[in-house]
C-alpha cells in the first residue's frame, strides 16, 4: 500500500524513532508477548560533585502526581482486563472527545493556530486508522485468506466541521473515510485512497502562517542558546555527563534518579521542574509517566513542555501499551495531552506575541506525526524511545557526536 504522509515542520530536534533494539522497562506488550531485548553492559562512571554521598541512604519519596488522565493508573483503568473484550481502538475511542481545538479564534494568530492544529489532527487520526487497516490485512497468521478486514475510524458527529474551515476539505475528508471503511485491500483501491489523501494534504490553508520561514530560519541558528537548560538547573552539565553515554549502568542511573526526584519536589520554578522530570525519565525513574503527565496538565507555560509531551507519549506507549507492531496505539489519548500543551503555548503567545521561540515550538507540536507502526513486523515508534530520549533527542548535534561524556570504564 502507498504510505500516507502529511507535512512536518521540525527543526532537527526530533529524529526518526527507528532503532534496531532497545531496553524496555518490562519487556512485555499489552498482550503479554515477550520482546527479545539485549541486555545493556554494566558500566560505571565516577560520580561528579552534583551527586552527594548521601544518595546511598536516600529512598524514593512517596508522592502521587496531580493528574486526571495522564498517569498509568488513570490509563490502566480504561483498559479491559479480559483479553476477549480487548480490541484495537478500544482505548483510542475513549478519548475521541477533546481532540480538536474549539477555543477562541478571534485574532489572526488564534485563527491560524486553530486551522493548522485541527486539519493536522484529522490527518493524524486518519493515518492512525489507515496503518491499522494495513496491519490487520497483512497478518502472517492469516495468510491463507485474502478477505479484507475493513478499516474503521470512529467520528465525532461534527468531526468534519471541527477539522476543516472549508467545504472542499470536508468533502474530500468524507470521501477518504468512506473509502477506508468500504474498499478491498488491493493496490488499485488503496493507492486511489492515498491519492485523495495527498490531495487533501495539499489544499492551502485559508489563514497565513503564524511564524514566517525567515523567523524559523533565524531561530534555528540560535535555538540551542535559547533552549539552554543550564540557565534553570545548577550543574546541569553534570547531570548530562552521567546519562548521555550510549552504554550506561541503568541500575546506577535509577539509584541516582532519587536525587532528581528530591530536586523536582523541592523546586518551585516551572522550567526547572520540567527539566528535572525530563532527566528523571532519562535516569529510569520508575514512575516517571505520572510526573510528566502532571506537568502537561498543570497549565503553566514552559518552553520545555513540548519535550515533556514527547517523553510522556513514548513512555506511555512503551510501558503501558507495548512496543509491538500489533500493540494498541491510542493516539487520541496522546493528542488530548498534545492539545493541552498546544493550548498552553497558544495562551503564552497571546500574552507574549514577540516570542518566536514559543511559536516555533508550537508549530513543532502541531506537525509532529503520530506514532507509526514500523513497516514489516518489527514494532512501533516507541521501540527505543527511552534510549533515544537519553542519548539523542533534544541534544545539540555536536553533543551527540562528541566523546566528552564517554568517560566510562568496564565493571570487572
Amino acid at each position: 500500500m502507498k504510505y500516507l504522509h502529511y507535512p512536518i515542520c521540525l527543526i532537527g530536534v526530533i529524529s526518526s524513532l527507528i532503532l534496531p533494539a532497545c531496553k524496555n522497562q518490562s519487556g512485555e506488550t499489552k498482550s503479554g508477548e515477550t520482546q527479545n531485548i539485549p541486555s545493556t553492559p554494566r558500566l560505571t562512571v565516577e560520580r561528579p560533585a552534583f551527586w552527594d554521598e548521601d544518595v546511598e541512604f536516600m529512598v524514593y519519596i512517596d508522592y502521587s502526581p496531580n493528574t486526571t488522565f495522564t498517569s498509568i493508573n488513570h490509563i490502566s483503568d480504561i483498559i479491559p482486563d479480559d483479553p476477549v473484550e480487548y480490541d484495537y481502538g478500544v482505548v483510542n475511542d475513549q478519548f475521541l472527545e477533546g481532540c480538536y481545538y474549539t477555543g477562541d479564534t478571534s485574532t489572526p494568530f488564534l485563527a491560524s493556530f486553530a486551522e493548522r492544529y485541527n486539519k493536522t489532527e484529522f490527518l493524524r487520526r486518519f493515518v492512525n486508522a489507515d496503518e491499522l487497516f494495513e496491519r490487520l490485512n497483512t497478518n502472517p497468521d492469516d495468510s491463507l485468506t485474502t478477505e479484507t478486514v475493513r478499516g474503521r475510524m470512529p467520528l465525532l458527529p461534527d468531526e468534519y466541521q471541527l477539522a476543516f474551515r472549508n467545504a472542499k476539505c470536508q468533502a474530500l475528508a468524507k470521501k477518504i473515510v468512506h473509502m477506508l471503511t468500504t474498499i478491498d485491500y488491493e493496490p488499485e483501491q488503496t493507492e486511489k485512497m492515498a491519492s485523495y489523501f495527498e490531495e487533501l494534504v495539499k489544499i492551502p490553508y485559508d489563514t497565513p502562517d503564524f511564524i514566517s520561514s525567515e523567523e524559523m530560519k533565524a531561530l534555528e541558528e540560535d535555538f540551542w542558546t535559547l533552549y539552554d537548560k543550564s540557565k534553570y538547573v545548577d550543574k546541569y552539565d553534570e547531570i548530562l555527563k552521567m546519562r548521555i553515554p550510549e552504554e550506561v549502568d541503568y541500575d546506577e542511573l535509577e539509584k541516582l534518579s532519587i536525587v532528581l526526584q528530591n530536586k523536582y519536589l523541592a523546586e518551585e520554578d516551572f522550567d526547572a521542574k520540567c527539566i528535572y522530570a525530563l532527566e528523571m525519565g532519562c535516569y529510569d525513574f520508575p514512575d516517571i509517566i505520572g510526573y510528566l503527565g502532571e506537568l502537561i496538565e498543570d497549565g503553566r507555560y514552559s518552553k520545555y513542555l513540548f519535550e515533556v509531551w514527547v517523553s510522556w507519549r513514548l513512555r506511555v506507549q512503551a510501558q503501558v501499551f507495548g512496543i509491538s507492531t500489533w500493540s494498541e496505539i491510542p493516539d487520541n489519548l496522546y493528542d488530548k495531552a498534545r492539545l493541552l500543551v498546544a493550548q498552553t503555548y497558544a495562551k503564552h503567545i497571546v500574552e507574549n506575541p514577540d516570542d518566536t521561540l514559543a511559536k516555533m515550538l508550537l508549530m513543532n507540536i502541531i506537525y509532529t506525526e503520530h506514532l507509526h507502526r514500523f513497516w514489516g513486523f518489527y514494532g512501533n515508534e516507541s521501540l527505543g524511545g527511552d534510549e533515544t530520549m537519553r542519548t539523542m533527542y533534544f541534544l545539540p548535534e555536536e553533543l551527540r557526536e562528541s566523546n566528552d561524556y564517554e568517560e566510562v570504564t568496564e565493571d570487572n
